[in-house]
């Protein structure tokens, strides 16, 4: 019989027992009982009872006396009560404490990961064709507005404006030429209707002698007829002289026309060399010295350093709180570090419908899919004076609700 018999009364077996004690108290055991004196072997026995309990920390084994207790003398609760569960039950606790305020502080602001840096990249082109004969600026450059990049030959173009300006003096004299002829038809206007005066007061006092019977009638006839060819001359000076004034008109206009081409001549002469629209940073330069280039050829870009912003893509269910004015936190990530601004404007529409191919959803294949709607952000002033934000950069910004 391998249980061990107790000094309670009660059938115990000590847990961490080792094998070898157990196998040593059956052996004893068999061989009294196999002796021919069993009883004796057992009433010798008596008082040799071997009691191996192993004492347990929390076991059943420990006395009613002892601080774990036992089950027979009634251990107390608190006594059964483990760290793990203390620290368990103070970390509930913790949460149960905090969560309002981590929900409060969730529910205030909007967030995402879908936006970067935005800013204007300027192309720069001609407006001329030619063939450039100097590249200020390489790739990375920053320069400022106002700043020569490149020159274009420029020979052509001061030819062609000295042969306006030549145009322009030429068609000046025969304005000056029309303005004499001008001149000379008002004189000549002014004569014949002084002529034309003096015949008409001919005809009426000769008409006056022909009645009396003073004169014949042909001579009367004669001072009528010379009467009408002085009134017509007066009409023709007169016509004549409208017709030089039309003739002032046409020159003044050709020499419009000819300031005009004179003009033009010096603004393309001006195009011989490609300025910087803006303060910026040159890339994608693809100009070479020697390049022949034509009207309209990009020849570099500037990235603009002066004016950026945070172009974020919100979904719809982002900005129903979301209002213009609000504060916002950009997080930079090349750098690390967090920047101010605020919420400019609201977009028009989503970001699908100014694709080249925006989705129909009334063909019948429709996935409802979350839309975004893009969200400028404009920084505070003065937080970037090195300029080291570049359009393209990550950040998460943090629109903080009203």
């Amino acid at each position: 019989m391998n249980n061990i018999i107790g000094n309670n009364g009660e059938a115990q077996f000590a847990n961490g027992q080792i094998s070898r004690d157990l196998r040593v108290n059956s052996e004893n055991l068999l061989e009294r009982a196999d002796s021919s004196e069993p009883l004796e072997a057992l009433r010798g026995d008596s008082d040799e009872v071997i009691e191996r309990r192993i004492e347990l920390p929390y076991g059943p084994g420990r006395k009613s006396g002892s601080s774990g207790g036992s089950p027979s003398g009634g251990s107390r609760w608190y006594g059964r009560i483990t760290k793990r569960s203390v620290l368990l039950m103070l970390l509930v606790l913790a949460v149960a404490a905090v969560f309002p305020f981590a929900w409060n502080y969730l529910q205030s602001y909007e967030s995402t990961d879908d936006a970067q840096i935005d800013g204007h990249i300027d192309p720069l082109s001609s407006r001329i064709n030619g063939t450039v004969i100097r590249v200020h600026a390489e790739n990375n450059d920053r320069v400022k507005a106002g700043e020569l990049l490149v020159e274009i030959d420029p020979r052509d173009y001061e030819v062609a404006v000295e042969n306006a300006a030549a145009n322009l003096a030429m068609v000046e004299q025969v304005v000056k030429a029309a303005q004499q002829n001008y001149d000379l038809s008002v004189a000549n206007l002014a004569a014949a209707a002084a002529t034309n005066e003096k015949a008409q007061m001919d005809v009426r006092r000769y008409r006056e002698l022909l009645d009396q019977g003073v004169i014949a009638r042909e001579t009367n006839d004669q001072i009528v007829m010379t009467g009408k060819v002085d009134s017509a001359a007066v009409n023709s000076d007169r016509a004549a002289e409208a017709a030089a004034a039309r003739v002032i008109g046409q020159a003044e206009a050709a020499v419009q026309a000819a300031q005009a081409s004179l003009d033009q001549a010096r603004l393309n002469l001006s195009y011989t060399k490609i300025y910087a629209p803006a303060n910026g940073i040159v890339g994608r330069r693809t100009v070479e010295l020697g390049s022949r280039i034509e009207p309209g050829q990009t020849l570099m870009f500037v990235t603009e350093t002066d004016e950026i912003w945070v172009t974020a893509d919100f979904k719809e269910t982002q900005l129903a709180r979301m209002h213009r004015g609000e504060r916002v936190s950009v997080h930079v990530d090349t750098f690390g570090r967090d920047y101010q601004g605020y919420v400019r404007n609201l977009p028009g529409a989503s970001g699908d419908r100014f694709s080249l191919l925006p989705a129909e959803n009334a063909t019948g294949n429709y996935v409802k899919v979350v839309q975004r709607l893009p969200v400028r952000i404009e920084f505070d002033a003065g937080q970037d004076p090195d300029h080291l934000l570049h359009p393209g950069m990550s950040v998460e910004p943090k629109v903080w609700l009203r």
